[in-house]
């Protein structure tokens, strides 16, 4: 595959929690070793942007909120905030690198990745999640973690859900379910499995990871989001790593993808020259056990920027 070998990354620090019941993950981008990744994608060939995060975990007091509707307002400014920085870097033709921040996150930076690219329906996105994030307003209530909004992106996404997360960067759908991959999920409620089944979207649970290998189930993906389309990214919840690999998540399970068998593989995926954004999600530096997830990041988003 050819490979482009000139690469500027723009670093957008995503610090809401807004959209989820545990708030630890808006200090993810706070507590993250920026100075560590900019030295180690210099040692690549790859230029960096950064500034300070967008200072959304101020948009409002926690106490102040006490029910999952009342942060919607604030969730939904957070991520106009979030597109508007995402679309000034690809106006820039540099790649924006998300870091979160929780997972509703994806609502912001994939609206304005489409838009900028004028890439509506016509856009790839693998995903890598423990969870299928799949589930509308009126089903989350059924979602173990509460039903919170970082369990609704990949339904808005593809334009289902309440207006306030459908609508950035224009209404209705932003990606079409035949050009999204989900990989390692394997908590979930019926809705969820019912929903991307019904809209015909790729999902590699995790028993089939396990069973044919991250690279057999990365490269089909990676096909399919490729086939036809306009440009792809790669969205990354932390939480779909082995937790022995990524203690520190908003959301952790007891079992996930090895990061031994991804690193090799994602190695240079960011070189491609259709390849857009990345987005990493779900860190929470108050669970993280000896700086194992901050060191996963850092291993994950240099090797996604491997030079070739």
């Amino acid at each position: 595959m050819q490979q482009d070998n000139r690469v500027t990354v723009d670093i957008i620090g995503y610090d809401s929690g807004w959209g989820g019941r545990d708030y630890g993950c808006e200090d993810g981008p706070l507590k993250f070793p920026y100075d560590q990744l900019i030295a180690r994608l210099a040692q690549q060939d790859v230029r960096t942007d950064w500034h300070a995060p967008l200072g959304l975990k101020h948009l409002a007091v926690h106490d102040d909120l006490a029910s999952k509707d009342m942060t919607l307002p604030v969730l939904q400014e957070g991520l106009r905030r979030l597109a508007l920085r995402v679309a000034a870097s690809l106006q820039n033709r540099h790649i924006p690198l998300v870091i979160g921040g929780d997972h509703a996150a994806a609502m912001g930076t994939w609206p304005a990745v489409v838009q900028a690219k004028k890439a509506r329906g016509n856009f790839g996105l693998i995903w890598i999640d423990a969870h299928l994030d799949a589930h509308t307003y009126e089903t989350s209530a059924d979602g173990k973690w509460g039903g919170w909004w970082h369990g609704q992106p990949i339904t808005a996404l593809t334009g289902h859900g309440l207006s306030a997360l459908t609508g950035i960067c224009g209404d209705g759908a932003k990606l079409s379910p035949q050009h999204i991959c989900i990989i390692g999920p394997h908590s979930f409620e019926p809705a969820e499995k019912a929903f991307v089944e019904r809209h015909g979207i790729r999902v590699f649970y995790l028993d089939e990871v396990q069973k044919r290998g991250f690279k057999t189930v990365f490269a089909e993906a990676l096909a399919t989001v490729r086939g036809g389309t306009e440009g792809f990214g790669l969205s990354i919840d932390l939480d779909g790593f082995a937790p022995e690999d990524a203690p520190g998540v908003a959301t952790r399970e007891d079992v996930g993808i090895m990061a031994s068998d991804a690193l090799p593989v994602l190695g240079g995926i960011g070189r491609l020259p259709d390849f857009c954004a990345l987005e990493i999600v779900e860190f929470n530096p108050h669970k993280d056990v000896n700086g194992k997830t901050a060191r996963l990041m850092l291993d994950l988003i240099t090797g996604i920027f491997l030079k070739a």
